[in-house]
């Protein structure tokens, strides 16, 4: 424990008579008051991950425990929301401004974004900057942190359980991303799933890296078909054989095969029971686990079944182009429907 806490804290160069200096010094004070709680909880699993990120990309995790002190010291920190301006726009931590990060951000950084966040932090480098995204799974709070390193900014902190582990310490409950849903037009959300059939799902969503984990962007191909489903919900259960008959037919067609990919998100399910149902179903596609609901509940929480046909931007993010809600039918029309959608994403 004491290790795991004064991790938060190693690197932080006091500076005298800056906000540098406060901020270091309420992260030492915090760090005395925890390490004497001998029975403190635990980190979370996930917290050696973002340390081992946070060291390779040169700034500092903080949890909430840290996060409300350092927000309440004078001067006050920036505190930068990540997430795409409609999440931002309909709930943020009090105080934060907004930036959108996204996967497209990883390599290189469009001199736009880059002016704009030097304007949100301001000319002082030794500013403190507190990042945040969605959740411990969102990766944007990563990108944007290293970014404002390398940038030249010294105190860099990302708090990685984002809005949601916020929410979280106040006793909230996540409201709805937006108020129906996101719709035709709107970014698919960016996550991260765990690879479970390893070698055929590499194989398929042509996956070049061997990480446990990878994120939609990821994939190659231009067009992704996305299924969420949930073991308890008796239509989804009912469109397996549908869904099954369609990669066929994808799989088949020379002008979709390889262009677009079909993969399933098991609403609250965890990985055993993902891989449980595709062996017990036959499931032909990859199905993946969205355990804690992120992206079922980013979508809105829409009534399942429901399928997303989602394109590649040249961003690097995914908009939504078709939705499919309910029982989907007669395969052969969705397929049309499906050319349809792509013939005219790729019209001028």
């Amino acid at each position: 424990m004491r290790g795991y806490l004064s991790s938060q804290v190693r690197g932080l160069v006091p500076l005298a008579g800056g906000p540098g200096h406060a901020i270091a010094a309420l992260l030492l004070l915090l760090l005395v008051i925890c390490v004497t709680n001998a029975q403190a909880a635990p980190p979370p699993a996930w917290w050696a991950q973002v340390q081992a990120e946070a060291k390779h990309g040169g700034y500092q995790i903080i949890g909430g425990k840290q996060l409300q002190p350092l927000l309440a010291a004078r001067p006050a920190p920036v505190l930068l929301d990540v997430r795409p301006d409609y999440e931002y726009a309909q709930a943020h931590i009090p105080g934060a401004v907004n930036l959108e990060f996204h996967l497209g951000d990883r390599a290189t950084l469009d001199p736009a974004k880059a002016k704009r966040l030097a304007q949100l932090v301001g000319p002082d480098k030794n500013r403190p900057l507190i990042i945040y995204c969605r959740s411990f799974r969102c990766l944007r709070s990563g990108i944007a942190a290293r970014w404002a390193v390398d940038m030249g900014y010294k105190q860099v902190l990302r708090y990685p359980a984002g809005w949601h582990g916020w929410l979280a310490l106040q006793g909230r409950a996540a409201p709805n991303a937006k108020p129906g849903g996101l719709r035709t037009g709107d970014y698919f959300p960016s996550c991260r799933l765990v690879v479970l059939d390893k070698a055929a799902d590499r194989a398929y969503l042509g996956l070049k890296h061997q990480e446990p984990s990878f994120a939609l962007e990821d994939v190659a191909a231009g067009f992704l078909f996305v299924e969420l489903y949930n073991e308890l919900c008796y239509g989804c259960l009912k469109e397996v054989a549908s869904y099954n008959h369609l990669y066929k037919d994808i799989e088949a067609d020379p002008a979709l095969r390889g262009r677009l990919k079909m993969l399933g998100l098991g609403v609250g399910s965890l990985n055993r029971e993902v891989k449980r149902f595709r062996r017990e179903k036959q499931v032909l596609f990859p199905l993946f686990a969205d355990r804690g609901r992120e992206v079922f509940h980013c979508l809105g929480e829409p009534e399942l079944p429901v399928a997303y046909l989602i394109q590649r931007t040249g961003k690097g993010r995914w908009k939504i182009i078709s939705i499919l809600a309910g029982h989907i039918g007669d395969t052969r029309a969705v397929l049309g429907r499906i050319r349809a959608a792509l013939a005219a994403a790729a019209a001028p």
